[in-house]
């Protein structure tokens, strides 16, 4: 009967608990799904050619990327590295419980009639804090307009990595990032897991706080 009655106050605390993800294309769509205003980061406050490798470029956010320093790059100013054209990746890593986060993914043309285009679509994976991962693949276009990709969880974002595309001519597809977004909280107002080391209150009401104590 105890472990009858443990298992329900487990269940009922949120103990047990994935992930429920759901990814966007559209802005609006996903600005929808948030609650309250989304932190942008355009980059547009930064002067061409800093590295942003470690910075934070949000309040707990940072890049890397797997082929050297992550530059403010272009007109446009986006976020870009530049070495060797293989296996090449961004990381982003979230300090903070953000339950939504979305970016621009630029420069992606795609046209079999150029072999230095992508020959296929890229692919992004997000991190829970569940220890699980989601992910989608994203293809480019003939004229390299950003790319959209939200994502909203009720549970909180780690990280995620974009994988650039192969390109006609077997390099990456060079691609950058822009306009990264982070909101702490969606429509649906999850609700907090119980800390680490805490007694969940769902323990506390059916009475098995003394069970502890007893020998």
């Amino acid at each position: 009967m105890r472990r009858i009655l443990i298992a329900l106050a487990l269940s009922a605390a949120g103990i047990a608990h994935a992930a429920t993800v759901s990814f966007f294309s559209n802005l609006g769509a996903w600005e929808a799904a948030i609650s309250g205003a989304a932190q942008v980061q355009d980059f547009s406050g930064y002067a061409t050619g800093t590295d942003l490798t470690g910075v934070s470029v949000l309040p707990g956010v940072t890049l890397t990327s797997s082929i050297g320093p992550v530059e403010v790059f272009g007109a446009s100013k986006s976020a870009m590295a530049f070495g060797p054209r293989t296996n090449t990746y961004y990381d982003a890593y979230y300090e903070l419980p953000f339950m939504a986060a979305a970016l621009d993914i630029t420069g992606f043309e795609s046209n079999p009639n150029d072999p230095s285009t992508a020959a296929g679509p890229g692919s992004i994976l997000f991190m829970f804090s569940d220890g699980s991962a989601h992910g989608i693949s994203i293809a480019g276009n003939t004229l390299g307009s950003p790319r959209f990709v939200g994502v909203v969880s009720d549970i909180a974002i780690v990280s995620f990595r974009w994988v650039e595309a192969y390109e006609y001519d077997g390099g990456n597809e060079e691609t950058g990032l822009d306009n990264l977004r982070v909101a702490m909280r969606t429509t649906a107002d999850p609700q907090p897991l119980p800390l680490p080391g805490s007694l969940p209150l769902a323990m506390l009401a059916l009475g098995l706080v003394p069970l502890v104590r007893r020998r």
